[in-house]
């Protein structure tokens, strides 16, 4: 891959979380975050003319594009602000808002597994990787591309498989994505986010006066300029992985050798990929030394414990 340049121009992702359950419990207003994340965009713009934008919204129910906008808006025209400020600020207040009003009627959904307090993550990381692929296909010139996620939901852990599929697209593809957490704990899944593609994990205080100051030393240096700068490290990660059966978050769990997936409790045939499996208790040398253990014992049951796995 080549190296960043000072001319290169830049693609930004923001993808906000709207979800009103979330926002709701938190002490910084969705409101107040949105404003100061409009700052932090316009600031970007204005770095060089060249860069380019695209604002993603996300719930428990949608993800959808509100910048640039499917449809041409009616805005008013205003000689003390900037055009681009002017169009890009209305196109994205209005489609918040818009997600904001009709999620009241909306629940989660029980075939997705998705709570009140939970987003679709992983379909609006999937969406900015499109828009990322597209704009970089049909532009000559090299073009560096970085996400930012503002989040305030819970980890949905139904959405570990197809999330860690979008991290790992992201890092083939060179897409540093920095993440902005304004309530509650730390998200593991957004944690391995940043760190397995060079992003920024950001934790601000509890009221969120400092988001915008946060955003603008860590997040709004392009690729070119973090390479001389010192970025905040997270020395507390956690790597820990769901389980495929009960989608749990696992300490110590069951490998799949076929398709590698993750089970939290000993099973016979793999629910993902089918595989069967023979279980053979393992013996110690010193047992086989000592005769102790003569015969190949039977295929054990599946609660056998210290039992290896063979495919059959």
């Amino acid at each position: 891959m080549s190296e960043p340049l000072e001319s290169d121009p830049s693609l930004l992702v923001v993808v906000l979380d709207v979800n009103a359950s979330a926002w709701s419990k938190s002490p910084l207003t969705v409101g107040n975050a949105l404003q100061q994340m409009v700052i932090f965009i316009n600031a970007y713009l204005a770095l060089k003319p060249e860069n380019n934008l695209v604002v993603l919204a996300a719930n428990k129910r949608e993800c959808k594009c509100l910048y640039p906008a499917d449809r041409t808006t009616t805005i008013e025209r205003d000689i003390r602000v900037y055009e681009q400020f002017r169009v890009v600020d209305a196109t994205v207040l209005s489609g918040v808002q818009s997600m904001l009003s009709g999620a009241e009627a909306m629940v989660g959904d029980p075939n997705l597994g998705i709570e009140e307090g939970q987003t679709l993550m992983s379909r609006a990381l999937s969406r900015a990787l499109c828009h990322i692929h597209r704009v970089v296909e049909g532009t000559k010139s090299k073009v560096w591309s970085r996400m930012l996620v503002l989040s305030a939901a819970d980890d949905a852990p139904r959405e570990y498989i197809s999330l860690m599929n979008t991290i790992f697209a992201a890092q083939r593809m060179g897409v540093l994505i920095d993440i902005c957490k304004v309530f509650g704990g730390d998200s593991v899944f957004l944690q391995q986010a940043a760190e397995i593609t060079g992003g920024n994990y950001l934790k601000v205080d509890t009221n969120g006066e400092s988001m915008l100051q946060t955003l603008m030393f860590t997040c709004l240096a392009d690729h070119y300029t973090r390479e001389v700068l010192v970025a905040p490290t997270n020395e507390t990660i956690d790597f820990r992985a769901t389980c495929f059966c009960h989608k749990r978050v696992v300490d110590i769990g069951y490998v799949c050798s076929v398709c590698l997936s993750i089970f939290c409790e000993l099973a016979p045939v793999c629910s993902t990929c089918q595989t069967k499996f023979s279980f053979r208790i393992a013996r110690s040398e010193s047992a086989q030394s000592n005769g102790v253990l003569k015969q190949s014992p039977k295929p054990a049951a599946a609660t056998v414990a210290m039992s290896s796995l063979t495919l059959s």
